[in-house]
């Protein structure tokens, strides 16, 4: 069991003694009888995706401070950016960093921000030292930070996990715990609650099924930059500034004709900002919400369509969970790559439509994947056997040299600078690359 699926079996636990144990597993799925009362906001695989018009729902409930949304990116007059431009930079505990590292984001500001569960450690724009948060927002209810984004320039965003109960046994207090905070940077470094999003149904909001936030991207550049694409127990949601989305999910339907949703462990997005995601029986890439329009309207299958809603074909029938924890790809190309938890990675092509199991993988289990388009190539974090990257073009593997054997627990690949700056979360902190 990887560390991160511990924690959500742990979570199951957290805050409450009504939540039963069997209601969050290691890598759960969902089966929703029908009707499900999502009024149509679901995935694909027969959603008959009806024209929306809910209520706008309320974002947040905690306390907030000035500034925020999703901001200009910041021009950096030196390409290369504020930071060392070695092959390799690790941070550790002399950094302030004293071990693990399970995620990573970084700002348009280029500040960093790690998590390790218990706090955020931050990082400002060129400055070597990382300061410690470990309270405020759902920190101080006990709430262990599962998933990170860096946002507009001081500003990110921590995801949570949180327990599980039927909406309708939720009180309003408990549906306020878990889900998102963003955080703003401070001049001494440390972090304080700027907004909490409480992320609810959008067609149905008394509906709180979205409780955990496993994964997160954001989109950086282009007409949608700033949109914050989050994957939870329940599906994917949009966020941009306060407002939000929620949910849209990639489903399949079982014999008894219940919705089958999945856990969603994997979020990333394209360089044309369009997201991808993948869980415990499908995976799915939908467009970013149109700019300038209600960002509802993602919600509508029929006026924002699915570029891909499917599953891993080359492992079995949906029916059997391939339980993936990482993606990346490019639409535009016409492939996507899915690592899994127990079954390596594989490719999916667009046209024709075909699915490769990769060989070589040096590692069945899959925690970080990114696409890197200097190269074409792509970084393969896995959990057991370190760093590498594989080559489309000759179907070569190579090991990073830059970091050590053992955990990998996630991948950012920050193009913004030149040389590209790729960000490595392990057991034994976090390694910056800049080497080609």
């Amino acid at each position: 069991m990887s560390t991160k699926s511990a924690w959500v079996v742990a979570a199951a636990l957290l805050a409450t003694s009504a939540c039963s144990s069997d209601e969050v597993t290691d890598k759960p799925g969902r089966l929703h009888p029908q009707p499900d009362g999502h009024g149509g906001s679901g995935g694909g695989g027969g959603d008959d995706g009806n024209v929306l018009t809910p209520e706008r729902p309320s974002t947040g409930q905690l306390p907030r401070l000035p500034g925020g949304g999703n901001g200009p990116v910041i021009e950096v007059e030196d390409p290369e950016g504020p930071w060392p431009v070695q092959d390799v930079v690790r941070y550790g505990p002399g950094e302030g960093i004293p071990g693990r590292v399970t995620g990573v984001g970084v700002d348009d500001g280029q500040n960093v921000y790690v998590i390790d569960g218990n706090a955020v450690y931050a990082a400002k724009a060129g400055e070597g030292q990382f300061t410690r948060t470990g309270s405020g927002g759902q920190f101080d209810t006990g709430h262990v930070a599962y998933s990170v984004c860096g946002g507009a320039p001081g500003r990110v965003y921590v995801g949570y996990l949180s327990y599980e109960k039927e909406p309708s046994e939720l009180t309003e207090e408990e549906k306020l715990l878990g889900d998102l905070d963003r955080f703003a940077l401070q001049e001494d470094g440390s972090l304080s609650l700027e907004f909490h999003h409480r992320l609810q149904n959008s067609t149905a909001k008394w509906m709180d099924h979205t409780r955990s936030i496993l994964d997160c991207a954001r989109v950086v550049g282009g007409p949608n930059h700033g949109d914050l694409f989050v994957g939870s127990n329940h599906g994917l949601t949009v966020i941009r500034g306060d407002d939000y989305a929620d949910h849209r999910h990639s489903v399949w339907r079982d014999e008894n004709g219940s919705q089958a949703i999945g856990y969603i462990w994997g979020v990333n997005v394209d360089t044309a900002g369009n997201a991808l995601f993948a869980g415990h029986w499908k995976l799915a890439a939908v467009p970013p919400p149109p700019v300038g329009e209600d960002i509802l309207v993602w919600l509508d299958h029929h006026r924002t369509k699915w570029i891909a809603d499917t599953h891993p074909e080359v492992w079995g029938s949906v029916e059997e969970p391939d339980e993936m924890h990482a993606i990346a790809g490019d639409t535009q190309a016409g492939r996507i790559y899915v690592g899994s938890w127990g079954k390596g990675l594989a490719a999916m092509d667009f046209a024709p439509r075909k699915w490769t199991n990769i060989a070589g993988t040096p590692d069945t289990h899959i925690n970080a994947l990114e696409l890197d388009p200097t190269d074409g190539k792509l970084w393969v974090g896995t959990a057991n056997a370190g760093l590498w990257r594989w080559d489309p073009a000759t179907e070569a593997w190579e090991k990073s040299p830059h970091v050590p054997d053992g955990r990998i627990h996630d991948v950012y690949l920050d193009t913004t600078v030149s040389p590209r700056a790729v960000y490595v979360g392990t057991n034994s902190g976090l390694y910056v690359i800049r080497a080609q």
